[in-house]
């Protein structure tokens, strides 16, 4: 299983959003991040990258 940190603007521990991310669901500008216990985190903007092998998603905000 790939589980992923997601930053806001870009990769740094000052912009963790959420982290053991399982699931990104994506509605218009809203995104929305599932972690591996369900804990559910939305955020307005839009996917600016996504390395799943590396476990990094990065966001920037609207």
């Amino acid at each position: 299983m790939c589980l992923s940190t997601v930053y806001k603007g870009s990769k740094s521990d000052d912009n963790v959003c959420a982290k053991y991310v399982a699931k990104i669901d994506v509605d218009g500008d809203t995104l929305t991040f599932t972690d591996v216990l369900g804990e559910v985190t939305k955020v307005e903007g839009r996917l600016v990258s996504a390395d799943l092998t590396a476990g990094v998603v990065v966001f920037d905000a609207a």
